[in-house]
């Protein structure tokens, strides 16, 4: 298990802990939460802390400082991990008052989506500190509908703390616009963007070749294995989304648990 399960999740998964949930645990975060709910702050958070950085760990005996200093404010503020389709959709059978936000992550490129569910304090909190932006209230059986549409179309999910481990909502992007992807692999921040629960594997007995799962990922894992005339998934870079199971057409991919395997302390 990856680390907030080890220290959040009451030996399940994190995000399976109806605690983290709970009103009381983000009415003690309210101060952050506010911030966060105001759509200027995102905006301010990753151009200018983001960037500060990312400019320290360019100076080299200040790299693992600024990296370890990056990795404790996301916690304490906002960052997230990727979870499957299936973990998803029981996620939303724990919260409450889920929400249709727009993607922030587009919005900081001038395009407009809205495929953030955000739920707890977060809606509430939203509509206060942006009166004129659009927000929809939808219920838990939408909810899941619409993860399943989003899945389809190729955006993978990422479940969100504000300040860990309070869960604020399942936000579902692509690596075109997704800050916490960039987080991750642009300024090298892990708790921007853990890897899931999760890996892929391929039952190469099953598997035609068609090659479906490599438009899929987004995260390099996934390669054509010429001497067999199947897809290969490498456990390294593997990020457990899912997506390349989830429209697979001879259902030749399942997903098994990361902590079974060889990438069980690839976070």
């Amino acid at each position: 298990m990856c680390e907030f399960c080890k220290k959040h999740g009451d030996g399940k998964k994190w995000y399976f802990n109806p605690k983290n949930y709970a009103k009381e645990i983000g009415e003690a975060r309210i101060e952050i939460l506010e911030k966060i709910a105001d759509s200027r702050y995102f905006e301010r958070w990753i151009i200018n802390d983001f960037g500060n950085i990312e400019r320290l760990k360019d100076i080299p005996v200040l790299n693992k400082i600024a990296t370890n200093l990056g990795e404790n404010y996301i916690k304490k503020t906002q960052g997230g991990q990727i979870i499957s389709l299936s973990d998803a959709v029981k996620v939303l059978e724990l919260c409450e008052n889920p929400a249709l936000l727009p993607c922030t992550c587009r919005q900081l490129v001038g395009e407009e989506k809205y495929c953030c569910l955000n739920f707890g304090l977060i809606p509430e909190l939203y509509k206060k500190a942006n009166p004129d932006e659009y927000m929809e209230e939808v219920s838990v059986s939408k909810a899941k509908r619409l993860l399943r549409e989003w899945d389809k179309e190729g955006l993978y999910h990422v479940i969100l703390w504000s300040k860990a481990p309070y869960v604020t909502s399942v936000c579902n992007c692509t690596a075109a616009y997704c800050v916490a992807y960039k987080g991750r692999f642009v300024s090298g921040l892990k708790n921007s963007m853990l890897k899931g629960e999760y890996v892929a594997r391929v039952n190469e007995e099953k598997c035609q070749g068609c090659k479906n799962c490599l438009t899929r990922c987004q995260f390099g894992a996934i390669s054509f294995n010429v001497d067999h005339g199947n897809a290969f998934i490498d456990i390294r870079k593997c990020v457990g989304c899912g997506l390349c199971m989830t429209e697979c057409p001879n259902n030749a991919i399942q997903v098994t648990e990361r902590k079974f395997t060889p990438a069980k302390n690839l976070w």
